[in-house]
Parts: structure tokens; sequence; C-alpha cells
């Protein structure tokens, strides 16, 4: 077996899954808002280390983590059975645009596909896990407004091209911006994502953005901040 990919307190297998461990995932699992978030759904799980994180930063959190790919699947409830938080995560085979949910989330996670090139990747897997063809925009918002609570909130990250996208689908589902960071790569640089968070009531838009590197190279205090309980060495 590979070594898995550690962090300070869970280690993630991920050779087998659709979604690997990616400075993406990271970071949306260390950003999105979970306070008193006790239904948690993740989306895509692959190989769940944002579930993983979640679990990690909110104690009361139990977590249902879904995804297309058996493999992931697979590879997700291995990686919540060796964690500290097993009891509270499932790893489930589910399309979302079929799931029904009686009680509602009151957070959605996930690193949704979202590269709408012509030409796919080869590896099939990885092309339904990275691509809107398996789970639009649009899809995913009105699932989001459908499951989650009056109170709950969406949260992703996207290219800054899907800015229009997603603002639009959110938008048509009735959903309310609550927070957007725009993630630049390195100092002077123009940002290369965005992390969103949508709720179903109206609040105060909260606005920043994220450095990763500082012009040198070395990782900028804001991430190392953001991400110290996850790395072992930021």
């Amino acid at each position: 077996m590979d070594k898995p990919f550690r962090f300070k307190q869970f280690n993630v297998q991920h050779q087998r899954s659709s979604m690997k461990v990616g400075t993406d995932a990271v970071l949306l699992g260390a950003w999105c808002g979970i306070e008193g978030a006790r239904r948690v759904l993740d989306v895509g799980t692959g190989c769940g280390v944002i579930a993983l994180m979640v679990a990690q930063r909110n104690a009361d959190a139990t977590i249902l983590a879904i995804d297309i790919d058996p493999a992931s699947v697979n590879e997700a409830q291995e990686n919540f059975d060796a964690s500290p938080w097993a009891v509270r995560l499932r790893a489930c085979r589910q399309d979302f645009n079929d799931l029904t949910d009686d009680e509602g989330f009151d957070l959605i996670v996930t690193n949704p596909p979202y590269y709408n090139e012509d030409v796919l990747p080869p590896d099939a897997v990885r092309s339904a896990a990275r691509h809107t063809h398996a789970l639009s925009f649009e899809q995913l918002m009105q699932g989001a407004a459908r499951l989650l609570t009056p109170t709950g909130s969406i949260a992703l990250i996207t290219p800054v091209e899907a800015r229009d996208a997603v603002t639009t689908a959110a938008t048509f589902a009735g959903l309310h911006l609550s927070r957007l960071t725009t993630v630049h790569s390195s100092e002077g640089k123009q940002p290369k994502r965005l992390l969103w968070q949508w709720s179903k009531q109206r609040c105060t838009i909260q606005r920043d953005m994220l450095i990763l590197h500082q012009k040198g190279g070395a990782f900028t205090s804001q991430y190392t901040e953001l991400c110290k309980d996850f790395y072992l060495d930021p």
C-alpha cells in the first residue's frame, strides 16, 4: 500500500479515489463555516478529506459523505474508520440529485466538479469527478436549497471563471451569499479560486482575500494560520 497523506490528527489514503488530497480540498475543509452544524453533507467526497477536516473542527457534527464512484466510497469509509471520529462519519454511494432527507442538513460542503472543456481527460472516473457534465452548478444549488435546514448553508470552492455561473445558479435557487474569499496563489497575482458560502437566510456578506505564497515562494502567515491544525509542515 502506498503511504497515506498525513495530517496532524488523521491520515488519508487516496490512491483509489477519484478525488485526491489537494490544496482546494484542504482550503475548503479549513475555511468553511461549521458553527452550529450538527448534520453535514459532503458531496463528491472522494477520499473523504473534507469530511474528516469538518469532523476534527466540529465535535458535534455527524457527517454523511456521498460519491457516485464505488472506489472512492470504499476508500473514504476506510479513512473514516481509521480516524478518531469514526462513529460520526459515514460514506455512501449516492447520486446527489437523487438524495432525499427528512431532517435536512445544517451544512453542505463540496469541492464540486467544475471543468467544462470540450475535450475531457482520458480517465473516465476522474473525468466524472471533475466535470460539470456529472453535476452542474444549477443541480448543486437547487439540491442544496431542497436539502438544507432553514438556517443551513452550502460551502464550496470554484475557479474564478465560474463566478457568474455560481452566482446565477445560487440566486435562482433562492440562496443568499454570506461569505466570499478570493484565493490568490501569490502576492501580486490575480485570484485563481473562490471560496463561497451561501445561506438560505439573508445575511451580511463577509468578503476578504487569501494569499497562499509570498513573492519568495514561502507560505504566507495567513495560509499557515488557516491550516495550522491540519498540516504537519504547512
